[in-house]
């Protein structure tokens, strides 16, 4: 493991304020998915951990504790996530993480947490969190996560210091994804397709992202047009998990309402898309509505609050659709 290119900065930024003053025991490292947080996080882990640490960088990777680091089993480290494949992190888990703290560090001279997301603390765990943010015991580090900053409770955003990694510039990131061995049209379309996070865009090529997001588009077509029954339509689209799903959604409405304000093609997410679905209404207030609808439900299933009869809410999805398409041909 190790940073990449466009984290260097803040890595270099960390350091000079460990020189200078020390780090706050409260950070939290946000951005948008794919740039990088999690390998920022643990890399300062690691280096807050290492017995070397003063003298280093970057973590000595030669010391006990970095040993114990590289096997996985650093008796003063713990990573708080969602448990059991659920989306919100409950009380359970913040009352480990408390108790956690409170014992004396085992082999490096502090200890270190680090909890992803912040934005799906509920809302008694963030409760159980803030005494530990305001007063940690001894010398403790809590790094938390957010992709979605402004879905944290601000209760928690008040009592840690921000720390943003930015979406590298274009060049940057078609370097590093040419390097690893993607052309430069599909390193530009992939960018394209993931606002710019360059580890987003090499997943979405490694899942086919491209074929995924054609073959989705067409089958939206297809429904909005009338040429298959709700049944028909619903058979597919209630197998698709719903964070990735709506997520497209939502993109695909965003790029028809920049058509609708008269948008480029080089401004939108794929020309296509207004091609595709060209008897969709122009009117900016349904578009909007829509798009609105789908960023509230993306909000919700990404924060682990909104409780969905699955195929009703695709359902009503898939009827919002078509309905753009009919107030269109009027």
């Amino acid at each position: 493991m190790s940073l990449y290119p466009w984290q260097q900065g803040v890595w270099s930024d960390l350091g000079r304020r460990h020189q200078q003053g020390g780090l706050p025991h409260a950070l939290m490292f946000t951005g948008p998915r794919g740039v990088g947080k999690q390998v920022m996080s643990l890399m300062l882990a690691r280096w807050l951990l290492c017995s070397e640490r003063d003298r280093q960088s970057l973590a000595c990777e030669r010391c006990h504790s970095c040993q114990l680091w590289a096997a996985g089993n650093h008796p003063d480290f713990m990573l708080v996530t969602p448990e059991d494949g659920g989306r919100q992190i409950r009380i359970d888990s913040v009352r480990q993480l408390n108790e956690f703290l409170s014992q004396t560090p085992q082999i490096s001279r502090c200890q270190v947490v680090i909890l992803r997301p912040a934005e799906v603390l509920n809302h008694n765990a963030a409760n159980a969190l803030l005494k530990t943010l305001e007063e940690p015991p001894g010398e403790s580090f809590i790094l938390l996560e957010s992709e979605r900053f402004g879905s944290v409770l601000p209760t928690i955003r008040s009592r840690c210091q921000r720390v943003v990694l930015p979406v590298p510039a274009h060049a940057e990131a078609m370097a590093w994804l040419q390097q690893q061995g993607r052309s430069a049209d599909q390193a530009a379309d992939a960018l394209r397709h993931n606002q710019g996070a360059p580890l987003a865009a090499n997943a979405w090529l490694e899942d086919d992202g491209h074929a995924q997001h054609r073959r989705w588009l067409e089958e939206l077509a297809t429904w909005c047009d009338g040429r298959t029954r709700l049944d028909l339509a619903l058979g597919h689209w209630k197998t698709i998990e719903l964070e990735p799903l709506v997520w497209w959604m939502n993109r695909v409405a965003a790029d028809l309402l920049r058509a609708a304000c008269g948008a480029s093609n080089s401004q939108l997410l794929d020309p296509d898309v207004p091609a595709r679905l060209g008897g969709a209404t122009l009117d900016r207030t349904k578009l909007l509505a829509l798009q609105s609808r789908l960023a509230e439900v993306l909000a919700q299933v990404q924060g682990g609050a909104g409780h969905f009869n699955r195929q009703l809410l695709v359902e009503s999805l898939l009827i919002d659709w078509r309905s753009l398409i009919t107030q269109g041909r009027r």
